[in-house]
């Protein structure tokens, strides 16, 4: 019962509240700050974008490279346990 008074209350607590409105001159405060923000320009993002690729392609190919030396190296334990046919 004082659960349920409460949420009443809570919920009637804004019933004397009225609107807030703005001034008029908000509006062209708020849309000259956005125009007055610096712009990025078409060359940087192309930049970004190459960075980017060429970040990419050398990854794959470490990657690459990385996993041909884990086969060369498997197949070496390969060769070398198999003529000995021994782990130590």
């Amino acid at each position: 019962m004082e659960k349920d008074q409460w949420i009443q209350t809570v919920m009637n607590s804004t019933n004397g509240i009225s609107a807030v409105t703005p001034s008029d001159d908000l509006l062209a405060i708020i849309q000259l700050k956005i125009k007055q923000q610096e712009k990025v320009t078409p060359t940087t993002v192309w930049w970004i974008a190459a960075s980017i690729a060429v970040l990419l392609t050398l990854n794959v190919a470490l990657l690459q490279k990385a996993k041909t030396r884990v086969n060369s190296t498997s197949s070496y334990l390969e060769h070398t346990l198999n003529q000995s046919n021994q782990l130590y």
